[in-house]
């Protein structure tokens, strides 16, 4: 576990061994777990009145995010919840999916489903929406990936994704890319409106400098996670391997890795961990659930660790307003954390005022290459969509 600073960015220690980050976030409420329940995720509405949970027993509970006052239950599943979503344009829609292989369309002011989705064929463990809110993406144990038409409840497409189950679905911010993972150990990134498959982004650990065509000699570790940063430049992935990474995915490249020099603690190596961005304080951070060391923060230009939440607990689940001023955890023990970033710690603005914590990210904040430069790029191995047909073949 981290103690003292001892894994701290050197720019962050003081004298006595501590953090300048120290007391990053404030705490503001934890909902007390529920008995029997494990909670797999947690989301934050987009105007922020509400905080979602979906649970092990099948179960969605919505709660008050201003104070964490119990609102009502949503009842349907018939097996446990792996993941939910809030509709981007209406934080009383309510997405979800199921080991009982459904994605539900629920309305929280009616506390009810309003519409049932069944394609996939087995344990449905992921999904998204478009920013428009009519168009949902899910990914599954199936290996496919489904678009869903919200308006019809139709598929649109299912895509033949992976070789093993998808664990993580997303989309680029201009709605035009889907970015899907895999415990095959493989990214892939397919045309939302084709659903061609644009490329196949693999981890070469045995390359350095350069992307490659080659399959020989590479250990694709499982990919658990995947996000697309606020500017829909970059990638970040979490693979049982213990590793963030950071990806340049449309010059497919690795630019920068994360991970923890303490041996006793691991990340992502057991559980599914979630991220998120924190660019509302001044140097843009990575946060991370982790298997034993609560939520971790990463410098995103120098990799070094510089804060720590929860030390000693499992995190399952993250979540973040926008700009990551607001923070919502859920742990393997089953409660739930609600924080503030503390004021002092917002960036500033050009008049040298810290900025609205509710407030979007200005473009300023955003990850550019300047913080990025001086990184050596890692190995990527590069799959042609041939190649992919053609293994797709093979395993038939």
């Amino acid at each position: 576990m981290i103690e003292n600073g001892e894994h701290l960015d050197k720019k962050a220690r003081v004298e006595n061994g501590t953090s300048q980050w120290e007391g990053l976030y404030k705490q503001r409420y934890i909902v007390p777990a529920k008995e029997l329940e494990l909670v797999n995720a947690v989301k934050i509405s987009p105007d922020k009145k509400l905080l979602a949970t979906c649970t092990s027993t099948g179960l969605i509970h919505i709660y008050d995010y201003t104070n964490g006052t119990h609102k009502t239950t949503l009842l349907g599943h018939i097996k446990g919840v792996s993941d939910i979503a809030f509709s981007p344009i209406d934080s009383s829609i309510l997405a979800s999916c199921s080991d009982d292989l459904t994605v539900r369309i629920w309305s929280i002011a009616k506390a009810a489903c309003i519409r049932i989705l069944k394609k996939h064929t087995y344990h449905v463990s992921a999904l998204c929406f478009n920013s428009k809110g009519n168009l949902l993406v899910s990914g599954a144990a199936d290996e496919t990936v489904v678009i869903w038409d919200l308006t019809t409840g139709r598929s649109l497409k299912t895509l033949a994704a992976h070789s093993d189950p998808v664990s993580s679905v997303c989309l680029t911010p201009d709605d035009t890319i889907i970015i899907s993972a895999s415990y095959d150990g493989l990214m892939r990134l397919f045309d939302l409106e084709s659903g061609q498959c644009l490329k196949t982004l693999v981890y070469n650990s045995s390359s350095h400098g350069t992307a490659t065509a080659s399959t020989n000699d590479v250990v694709n570790f499982p990919i658990s996670n995947v996000q697309i940063t606020p500017n829909g430049k970059y990638i970040l992935s979490t693979s049982l391997d213990g590793k963030i990474r950071l990806w340049d995915y449309m010059n497919n490249k690795v630019v920068k890795t994360y991970t923890s020099n303490d041996t006793l603690a691991t990340i992502c190596e057991k559980y599914n961990c979630s991220t998120a961005f924190i660019t509302a304080t001044e140097e843009p951070l990575v946060a991370s659930g982790s298997d034993n060391s609560g939520v971790l923060f990463w410098s995103v230009q120098s990799k070094c660790i510089v804060y720590q939440l929860q030390p000693g607990s499992t995190i399952l689940g993250l979540d973040s307003n926008e700009n990551g001023s607001e923070l919502v955890t859920c742990s393997l023990q089953g409660d739930v954390h609600v924080y503030d970033l503390e004021p002092q710690y917002l960036r500033l603005n050009g008049n040298g005022h810290h900025e609205t914590p509710s407030g979007p990210s200005s473009p300023e904040s955003e990850l550019s290459q300047d913080e990025l430069n001086g990184e050596e790029q890692e190995g990527v191995r590069l799959e042609s969509e041939q190649e992919r047909l053609e293994q797709e073949e093979e395993a038939a």
